[in-house]
């Protein structure tokens, strides 16, 4: 989904600690051995808590700094794999490391904290649009938060995840295949919030927030 012209889709990322990017870095690069260049593949590992557009770049930086202090390390646990299958917004398998279900009350308090500070201010046709080509595959629910604040995964219908790679349905058996048998699982920690832009649809940092 690309950018509409005028406007700049930015959005804010938790960003894992060396050893869990590590960890995720690893599991793309084996979705990439068994299946070539896949959508995601390429993304530096990150969990998004929200994304939207806006009518610059600078002027969701000024916005993004002045965003409270974030803490130095927030506590992560993963407990496997989850598979969004025939995805909304790709149509595809996405592959993705689930976070306990326990750590996602503090990560939906942040989400909550990022969209009442800046939701407001976004592009709303530009955000709107952005979703348009895929608006028919989503939830009535996840329709109205785009209308509300731009993101369609909101609240308890946000499920907090690391993605690993949006994999072709062509390719998805071979992937699942050399994937199933290792899950993710472990206590990590994630280093705050980072912006980035979508340049090309690849994220671009800009800035790390509340740091």
């Amino acid at each position: 989904m690309p950018d509409d012209q005028g406007s700049r889709t930015v959005f804010a990322a938790l960003v894992p600690d060396a050893t869990l990017e590590a960890l995720i870095q690893g599991f793309k690069d084996r979705v990439r051995s068994v299946a070539g260049d896949q959508l995601y593949l390429d993304d530096p590992p990150h969990l998004t808590v929200y994304l939207a557009a806006y009518a610059s770049s600078a002027a969701a930086v000024d916005l993004w700094r002045r965003f409270a202090r974030t803490p130095a390390a927030i506590p992560i646990r993963l407990t496997g794999w989850h598979v969004f299958e025939a995805d909304a917004l790709t149509g595809n398998h996405t592959l993705v490391c689930d976070v306990a279900a326990e750590d996602k009350p503090l990560l939906r308090q942040l989400q909550c904290t990022v969209i009442e500070q800046l939701a407001s201010a976004r592009d709303l046709r530009a955000t709107r649009e952005r979703f348009a080509p895929r608006w028919r595959y989503l939830t009535a629910d996840q329709q109205l938060c785009v209308e509300r604040v731009g993101f369609p995964y909101v609240g308890a219908g946000w499920e907090p995840h690391f993605t690993i790679a949006s994999v072709s349905v062509e390719a998805w058996d071979q992937v699942w295949r050399e994937m199933k048998s290792q899950p993710p699982r472990g206590a990590f920690a994630c280093r705050g919030l980072r912006l980035y832009q979508l340049v090309d649809n690849r994220p671009v940092p800009l800035t790390d927030i509340g740091r």
